[in-house]
């Protein structure tokens, strides 16, 4: 007997247990080791029986697991159960963290402003984009979906710029780089400006610096 959000997973919408479908088991919460055991039963006998049922239903469902985390590391942490992984071990996808394969965040940050009706002509400013090829999206594709729907939403022109970002986003950026560009500073204001966020991270050690930004101590 398994839980019935899980036999409604695998039910099609007529009640009967689906056949020929894909069941997918998300990242969101991983099962319990009890949970486990029901679902190993389910995968070896091919079978399930909802939760207050007594009607048993035969599978025939392909199953998709995806992960946040390695499941081998789960296991060597006795968090994950070794027999269930070596049933669910057939073909393995691993799709790299967001801030390893850069190139994708501009595809998907475009696809996700297209999603919204009424809004095609919505385009990412140079500096927004800017904002976000240089962070780390800790929380992946989802988080990017979501900083993208609340550009969206916030967003009073045809284009998405970086003030419609969220500050963790934007960061140093919006905090030093902004205030030039919205006073028209020239460029040696902005060059000052960024002279001294890189002196900064540098620890204000100057001549650490100077290598950072390719100029001289005298020119600093």
């Amino acid at each position: 007997m398994v839980s019935a959000a899980l036999a409604l997973a695998v039910e099609d919408e007529s009640g009967r247990p689906a056949v020929g479908q894909a069941m997918t088991i998300g990242d969101r919460r991983y099962l319990s080791l009890p949970a486990q055991a029901k679902l190993l039963r389910a995968i070896q006998e091919m079978a399930v029986e909802r939760v207050g049922g007594h009607v048993t239903g035969t599978l025939d469902t392909r199953l998709v697991v995806a992960a946040n985390q390695c499941l081998g590391d789960l296991v060597a942490a006795d968090r994950f159960r070794a027999d269930l992984f070596y049933r669910l071990s057939g073909l393995e996808i691993r799709v790299p963290p967001l801030r390893e394969r850069r190139s994708d965040i501009l595809l998907l940050a475009d696809h996700f402003v297209q999603r919204h009706p009424g809004r095609h002509s919505l385009h990412l400013s140079p500096a927004a984009v800017d904002a976000l090829m240089t962070y780390d999206w800790p929380g992946n594709v989802r988080e990017l979906e979501r900083v993208i729907e609340r550009a969206v939403t916030l967003s009073p022109t045809g284009r998405i710029a970086p003030e419609d970002l969220p500050p963790r986003v934007t960061g140093e950026y919006a905090e030093r780089l902004m205030p030039s560009l919205v006073r028209d500073d020239t460029m040696r204001a902005w060059g000052s400006r960024y002279a001294r966020l890189v002196l900064d991270r540098c620890d204000n050690n100057k001549r650490r610096a100077c290598r950072v930004l390719g100029i001289s101590y005298h020119t600093l």
